[in-house]
């Protein structure tokens, strides 16, 4: 049944794909009211993105499904690379194989699972939640944004009519739009284009009153339309098609990543579960290209038997296909209206997928995104200058990844059209590069540089601890039991900060007396105490967390400041934020201090983001500079 006209949300999301759901994830079990609608029927029902990076499936160890998704996804763990043969004749030969890795990860870099198993187990994850809500078949149709009270905290600016709707989804080239205008009141004025036509059978429209509106609804955004953002870049001349098939063939790496070179394209051949490969192929042409809507799946294959010759490639079974051209397009805005309106994923930047990078991007927006907002709707940004502050960092972070990507994606593109001679050094740079290690945020309130340093050099393709960097992943035991584990897995997604001192060998009396003295001014500062000790039974907004390097038999849990142990009336000692980087009994030693590049005699402290983002490096005794920046950030 319908809500009762003007409904308020807190915040209203436009799309429930990968992007739209990864958002909504943040808002589980919070005190904050979320309504998502789509136009599609129901959830995707197959084919569209398939790879998972590290740092994705990290996100979704923050959610408390990564198991899940990890059980379900196949590793990948070989590449092999075929180009044309030397001595001139015909056909492909086996160049390399290369192990599917990078070394700082510790880990596997990536992951294959379709979209609708994603999308299928993050929906799951806030169905038993009743503050979030999701609509299908239902489209906004209009929307206004009152300008004169955006900068008041408690108030819906963001006015939204909804229908419900009967649309021909296109599930194999894209979306279709919908849409009429839009204005702000106060004189600002944004139109669309009307695409979906109300009958007589469309239910009376429902109004939605929120303080804040997200498009995740995708390359073709209706919301992207109203706001009057423009995409800007190419659209290339490259087509190709993507396959989803059972294979019978005699190509005898059918099972690896391969890469296949010949004089008219590479295709790209990545093994799925149930005996599936997907193949991303060039699709031939002459002066003229050809529309990807005119393709057939038969035209598609004889593109990819010709590259793949002499070997044969038949088909036992087509689960999904498709045909597309390729755009290479970012947005000019990633938020608009004083921060009360944001674009998020293929919305505001749209590439080929060749690098897997899509479903990646979008979801890692989200996860940027959805922290800020959380902090903002929850009250604890102090002000309302702070709270834009901190909302524009979206845009400022996340465009400049956007941009990155689409230079990569034209030099990775060019080496899918022609062979390169510098193939393999290319391939290994473009590992690194999509695992997200050259991604650093700029300086904010959210990214402080360390004191007196303006500027950091450039950003290297490398795992390391610096301000506006994700926290690589390593893998400690819990000093109270040895469990090992890997601390993204440790740092679930409930809006905190976290304050990861590296203590260093704290069986040695110095270091042991400086982390006392750390955790007793963090415990007792007039600015921190409030923030990092639990106050009733709710969870803290800073969570102090210890990672030292002694023997664990050596240091006595129950003698460290409470601050790191804090107890709770309903549960008692928390006993999971004292780690040690010593041997575990099954998985061997982690050795996160050498990972890191962290002297065990001097240690350091991490202020690590509620997204996993480095926001301070400091010395490990710096209380100082642990309250500057929560100051800066003003919460």
């Amino acid at each position: 049944m319908s809500p009762p006209a003007s409904t308020k949300v807190d915040l209203f999301i436009v799309g429930a794909g990968p992007a739209g759901l990864a958002l909504a994830n943040w808002f589980r079990g919070a005190n904050i009211k979320v309504l998502i609608v789509d136009k599609k029927p129901g959830p995707t029902p197959r084919g569209q993105a398939e790879g998972l990076k590290s740092t994705t499936n990290e996100i979704f160890d923050s959610y408390g499904i990564g198991p899940q998704v990890t059980a379900e996804s196949w590793r990948l763990e070989e590449i092999a690379c075929w180009g044309t043969r030397k001595d001139g004749g015909e056909g492909i030969v086996r160049e390399q194989v290369i192990p599917d890795k990078v070394a700082e990860l510790g880990k596997p870099r990536e992951t294959m699972l379709q979209q609708s198993r994603v999308e299928h187990h993050m929906l799951h994850n806030i169905l038993s939640h009743d503050n979030i809500e999701i609509r299908y078949s239902t489209a906004p149709i209009s929307v206004d944004v009152d300008t004169s009270c955006v900068h008041e905290a408690d108030t819906f600016p963001v006015s939204v009519s909804l229908e419900k709707v009967t649309t021909n989804i296109n599930t194999t080239n894209g979306d279709t739009t919908n849409g009429t205008n839009c204005h702000a009141t106060n004189g600002h004025h944004i139109n669309g284009q009307n695409g979906h036509q109300p009958n007589e059978h469309d239910a009376p429209s429902d109004k939605i009153s929120a303080k804040y509106i997200v498009g995740c609804d995708g390359a073709r955004s209706w919301l992207r339309k109203q706001l009057d953002v423009s995409l800007e870049g190419d659209l290339t001349d490259s087509v190709f098609g993507v396959v989803d098939i059972i294979p019978k063939s005699n190509f005898p790496d059918i099972r690896r990543v391969c890469y296949l070179r010949a004089a008219s394209g590479t295709i790209l051949l990545v093994p799925r579960s149930n005996k599936e490969v997907r193949m991303y192929i060039p699709v031939e042409s002459g002066t003229a290209l050809p529309d990807p809507k005119d393709l057939t799946f038969d035209r598609v294959m004889d593109a990819a038997r010709k590259i793949i010759a002499p070997y044969t490639m038949e088909v036992g079974s087509v689960s999904w296909w498709s045909a597309y051209r390729v755009r290479q397009r970012v947005g000019n805005h990633f938020s608009r209206l004083n921060e009360r309106a944001f674009l998020v994923g293929d919305a505001v930047h749209t590439h080929s997928p060749k690098a897997g990078q899509g479903m990646n991007t979008s979801i890692q927006d989200a996860y940027n995104l959805g922290w800020k907002l959380r902090l903002t709707l929850e009250g604890k940004v102090r002000s309302s200058g702070a709270r834009q502050d901190l909302l524009r960092t979206y845009e400022s972070e996340r465009r400049p990844v956007a941009l990155d990507l689409i230079a990569f994606d034209k030099g990775f593109l060019k080496l899918f059209a022609a062979p390169s001679a510098q193939f393999d050094t290319e391939i290994l740079q473009a590992l690194k590069f999509t695992t997200g290690l050259s991604i650093r945020y700029p300086p904010s309130c959210a990214v402080q540089l360390p004191k007196g340093i303006e500027q950091l050099g450039p950003s290297l393709l490398k795992a390391d601890l610096v301000p506006g960097k994700r926290l690589p992943d390593f893998r400690v035991v819990y000093q109270a039991d040895g469990v090992p584990t890997w601390m993204h897995q440790r740092l679930s997604a409930t809006g905190q900060f976290r304050v990861i001192i590296f203590a260093g060998d704290i069986s040695d009396s110095t270091a042991s007396k400086r982390l006392h003295d750390v955790g007793k001014y963090l415990g007792e500062s007039k600015s921190l105490k409030h923030v990092v000790m639990p106050q009733s039974e709710q969870e803290p907004l800073v969570e102090v967390v210890v990672v030292h390097c002694a023997e664990r038999d050596l240091v006595d849990l129950s003698a460290l400041p409470e601050v790191y142990r804090p107890w709770s009336d309903e549960s008692g000692y928390d006993f999971w934020r004292v780690f040690a980087d010593v041997e575990s009994v099954h998985d061997g030693h982690g050795r996160a201090y050498e990972r890191l590049e962290i002297d065990r005699q001097v240690g350091c402290t991490v202020v690590v983001r509620p997204d996993g983002y480095i926001g301070a490096v400091l010395e490990v005794d710096d209380v100082e500079g642990v309250e500057r920046y929560f100051e800066g950030m003003n919460v």
